[in-house]
């Protein structure tokens, strides 16, 4: 466990919370099959633009390259910058497990500063997928999703269900989130009287 990601956490855990593991998404520039339509669509996207450019400029027409600097902007954005923005954006990015509770929470400026919390007694683990050495493990929270989605960076193709992203050894992970959740963050429901008190539901 990285003790500096833990003490990232300190001032979010909840009294008597204790962390069991932490980890970050993979670092670096990460390609998946997932990039390759988008990759495919924004060529072509930026191909056209810059063959006009190119062909009118050489002519001494201005206009247009004037109208097909946004879509240029736009397609070189999507095709370079995006993945270094989103390799920016994991080196932010922390995930914790605590014995009640799953924590993401990315450091980041402005508004790609965030922090989610699910309790994990309403969380169903229900896949991790990859190599043994890294890999994603899927979560899924119907508050969560109810709520919206989680994206590691908002630009990336990923699955958007709150997720521990390309982790190294997910299988330990995913067997960790299998144990029994220690303590309740849910207050108890009110005493009932009457026959069958005791048999009532805690929830």
């Amino acid at each position: 466990m990285d003790f500096e990601i833990q003490f990232k956490f300190a001032g979010r855990l909840l009294p008597g919370e204790r962390i069991l593991w932490t980890g970050q998404p993979g670092q670096g520039v990460i390609f998946t099959a997932r990039d390759i339509p988008l990759t495919l669509f924004f060529l072509v996207w930026t191909g056209f633009p810059t063959f006009g450019v190119v062909s009118q400029g050489l002519k001494g027409n201005w206009a247009f390259p004037i109208f097909a600097l946004p879509f240029l902007v736009v397609g070189t954005y999507m095709l370079v910058f995006r993945y270094f923005f989103d390799a920016w954006i994991r080196a932010r990015t922390f995930y914790a497990i605590a014995d009640r509770r799953v924590l993401i929470w990315r450091d980041a400026p402005g508004p790609w500063r965030s922090f989610m919390a699910l309790d994990r007694s309403r969380i169903d683990v229900t896949e991790w997928a990859g190599s043994p050495e890294r890999g994603t493990v899927y979560l899924a929270d119907s508050a969560a999703l109810g709520a919206g989605s989680f994206r590691t960076s908002g630009f990336q193709l990923q699955n958007t269900r709150p997720q521990f992203y390309a982790i190294a050894e997910p299988e330990r992970v995913f067997n960790l989130l299998q144990q029994p959740v220690q303590g309740n963050l849910r207050p108890p429901a009110p005493a009932t009287s009457g026959a069958g008190a005791d048999l009532a539901n805690p929830w």
